[in-house]
């Protein structure tokens, strides 16, 4: 027995050795070898989906899920090379492999992003900052202001441009239209009227009626759905536009990437019986992502006859292609039906300004709007994109447009009829570089950008005579013969451009911007015109005159700019552009009883000059201050016709404006006790403007006043805000202002030239958030219930005076449902 045992011995030694070497063997793989799970997340802790993990070590690499994970083996001391379409590119050195979970995190793809942006943007006490020197395929130099709407207290329902714009310098603003349907701004002097001297665009594409026939904005996307607004004004400009004014970019948020189903809802109730509705659904799955929402709203307005209401709708649709490319699908849809209460007199306003003698006038628009958008990352430095976008959209007004001393006189209204359908796509290639290498340890880099545009519009106007009715009835008596006019007014453009910046050495860069533009417009169509007896007014003849034009021009423009680090986080710049802005169509040809065009009006052409200093004095401090120069030659405006008691718009002359812009916004808490969640910031925004015209055929106009240029904006404001909890409190202060080019301070009989007295508005606004899903907003706009206007209007929606909103008192209460990932 024991000799029996003593053989087995051996071979049982034998297998316990062979099991206890293999068990070495699997604990030293997986200790050397380890299956851990890495995290891939963006800026704000969000997974990022489809991000690419190399190993060069063993030549693999693996993509993370929709929520940003990927499971991978790992040995000891692995490199791994994270890259993500849109973002830079890290090279991540793993020292711990015990552990389970590895968070990478990864930033915005940009190039020399200078400490100003990098910490305006990750701050979470200021909502407006500066957007980078490269980001995506675009350059921004200059003077560039990116607002960041997601921490905005309130007014989002009615989107009150008062506090949405209040920390951009020199913006001018109408304030008609108290529900957000229209938003009118103008910066450094240039006219608000529906935004027509900025390039107006959603997710960088355009949306405006007809970019160079009638570049008026009808539609404004919904607050409630942006994430935040551009403002690129300077040489980086050029890449998008001729305009005085720059670039306005309204940004929709993007679909959730955390879940592949999350509802918001949002319900608004306010004075003057207000009531708004915001529902939006969002979703990511595997490389699919949606979002699709609506808005409605609708209201009595603050003026008897003004009541309205507005439907908004937008689906996206996006798609991953591979790793590094993606494609989207747009499409927007806006109408809204507004009564017009029609202006007023002086006389009429101080009396009641919420009194209105127009009961027949209606306003309508219907939008739409489809965009196509690609991206590629053909590399870790070179991107390119393409944005394909077309446009079918209407405006129509109906009622009486004659002068507001002169009472309706019932029977057939006057209505005008404007049809907009234009195409066009845009293509940009980026790609950076170094540009030389002086020394091993010193590089400077480069950025180079080249694109083209084609756009082919088509508007149409027709004007005649419409029912007799109350209602909101748009309906021509006679389309087959219009009483007044009918013109199509085809369009074409092509553009190139290119803009190239030069990072010279870590504190210096200068950037070059061309552009040149074909432009073709033509008209063509027929207008009336009416022999009427002196004495009883009976129509003696009618002509109808046909009427054709062509022009077409080529103009090439030019802009550079160049930015100096003073110090880590000041920056000064300067820039130059020329400007471009071809007539519009209603500059020409539209037949309105309070004013006559001239003939031989023509395109205006100028250039704006800037020099600024901005900065961050650590995280409590954000500042910029800049002074300008704009040249605008041969400005459009109205003003009386020498001889006669008309009014007329023609090219007035050559005007300059230049001025001063000043934005400081100071945190005390974070001054004395930066590690607090808690912020309590103040902030001042004033800007002076000095606008004379230099030069007329009219001496009369030499050395006046430029029309609709207030010369003092001041905007200064209040924010207490907890993680949960924040309020606002506003302060708005314009200074008076003139109608028209002859300065006019009394104003005239039908109030379309005049005065615009000076005016402060107080608003606050407050927000807190219940929980991750329910929160609330409550707010005042005009505390004090100020009677004032910013507009005296030649024709729609007035003519005269346009009363802005008394106070209006609102709350919104938004909730949110989310379906969890496992």
């Amino acid at each position: 027995m024991s000799n029996s045992l003593q053989l087995k011995t051996p071979n049982v030694d034998r297998a316990f050795r062979i099991i206890v070497a293999f068990a070495f063997t699997l604990s030293t793989g997986f200790f050397l070898f380890s299956q851990s799970e890495i995290r891939v997340v963006g800026e704000y802790k969000e997974g990022i989906p489809y991000a690419k993990i190399d190993q060069p070590a063993i030549n693999k690499f693996i993509l993370t899920n929709i929520n940003g994970t990927a499971k991978i083996q790992l040995n000891g001391n692995d490199t791994l090379i994270v890259s993500a379409f849109g973002y830079d590119t890290l090279q991540y050195v793993v020292k711990n492999t015990n552990r389970s979970l590895i968070t990478i995190s990864l930033f915005p793809k940009i190039n020399e992003l200078d400490e100003v942006s990098a910490y305006a943007r990750r701050l979470a006490d200021f909502d407006v900052g500066y957007l980078p020197p490269v980001k995506g395929v675009q350059i921004y130099s200059g003077t560039n202001t990116s607002i960041d709407l997601t921490k905005l207290s309130g007014a989002k329902s009615t989107g009150n441009p008062r506090e949405i714009f209040a920390k951009v310098p020199g913006l001018n603003i109408w304030e008609t239209d108290g529900a957000g349907i229209q938003i009118g701004i103008g910066g450094r002097g240039l006219s608000p009227n529906r935004t027509a001297n900025f390039n107006t665009r959603q997710n960088g594409y355009d949306i405006s009626a007809d970019a160079l026939g009638y570049p008026e904005s009808y539609y404004t996307p919904p607050i409630e759905a942006l994430k935040g607004i551009e403002i690129i004004r300077g040489s980086a400009a050029l890449q998008f536009g001729t305009q005085f004014g720059g670039l306005l970019n309204f940004l929709i948020k993007d679909p959730v990437i955390n879940t592949n189903f999350e509802f918001t809802t949002r319900n608004t109730v306010g004075g003057f019986g207000y009531l708004g509705t915001f529902n939006r659904v969002s979703g990511t799955q595997n490389r699919f992502s949606y979002q699709a929402y609506h808005q409605y709203k609708q209201g009595k307005g603050y003026r008897e006859n003004s009541e309205f209401n507005q439907h908004q709708a937008f689906v996206q649709l996006g798609y991953y292609l591979t790793a590094n490319s993606k494609i989207k699908l747009e499409y927007t849809r806006m109408s809204y039906l507004a009564h017009q209460a029609g202006g007023l007199s002086d006389v009429q306003f101080e009396s009641n300004p919420k009194a209105s003698y127009r009961e027949r006038n209606w306003f309508q628009v219907k939008w739409n709007l489809l965009a196509l958008l690609y991206d590629l990352d053909l590399s870790e430095n070179t991107v390119f994109n393409v944005r394909a976008f077309g446009m079918l959209s209407s405006r129509e007004s109906l009622g009486f447009l004659g002068k507001i001393t002169q009472q309706d006189p019932g029977g057939n209204r006057e209505m005008i009829y404007g049809q907009f359908k234009n195409a066009g796509a845009e293509a940009r290639f980026l790609t950076k570089y170094q540009l030389f290498r002086a020394k091993k340890e010193s590089k400077s880099h480069a950025a180079f950008l080249v694109g083209a545009r084609y756009y082919q519009g088509q508007s149409s106007s027709l004007q005649g005579t419409a029912t007799d009715g109350n209602g909101a009835d748009f309906q021509f008596r006679n389309r087959s013969d219009l009483e007044t006019s009918d013109f199509l007014y085809p369009s074409q453009n092509i553009a190139l451009f290119t803009d190239n910046i030069f990072f010279l050495n870590p504190k210096w860069t200068v950037n070059a911007g061309v552009r040149a533009e074909y432009i073709a417009s033509s008209s063509a169509g027929f207008y009336k015109q009416y022999v009427v007896h002196p004495i009883n007014n009976d129509t003696l003849a009618i002509y109808k005159n046909r009427d054709s034009n062509e022009v077409i021009r080529t103009v090439p423009l030019f802009g550079f700019g160049s930015s100096y680090k003073l110090s880590k986080r000041t920056t000064a710049y300067a820039n130059f552009t020329q400007n471009y802005r071809a007539i519009n169509f209603t500059d020409i040809r539209v037949n309105n009883p309070n004013i006559t065009i001239d003939t031989t009006i023509g395109d205006e052409y100028g250039y704006t000059a800037e020099l600024g200093l901005r900065g961050l004095v650590k995280n409590y401090l954000l500042f910029d201050f800049a002074g300008f120069y704009v040249f605008y030659g041969d400005k459009i405006g109205l003003a009386p016709k020498p001889g006669t008691i008309q009014k007329e718009r023609t090219n007035i002359g050559d005007a300059v404006n230049l001025g001063v812009e000043s934005f400081i916004e100071f945190d005390f808490i974070q001054a004395f006790k930066d590690s607090s969640d808690n912020r309590l910031t103040v902030f001042s925004n004033v800007a002076y403007i000095y606008s004379r015209y230099i030069r007329s055929s009219e001496k009369a106009y030499e050395n006046k006043q430029v029309e609709y240029v207030s010369p003092i904006i001041a905007r200064f404001g209040i924010k207490f805000a907890t993680p949960k909890w924040s309020s606002q409190f506003q302060v708005n202060y314009n200074s008076p202002q003139f109608a028209d080019a002859t300065n006019s301070v009394t104003p005239s009989g039908d109030a379309v030239i005049g005065l615009i007295p000076a005016y402060t508005v107080l608003d606050f606004s407050s927000r807190y958030q219940f929980s991750d899903f329910v929160g609330l907003e409550i707010g005042i706009n005009n505390i004090t219930d100020v009677s004032y206007f910013t507009r005296r209007a030649s024709g729609y929606p007035g003519p005269g005076i346009l009363p802005s909103d008394g106070r209006f008192v609102y709350a919104t209460l938004q909730l949110q449902i989310k379906n969890k990932r496992k």
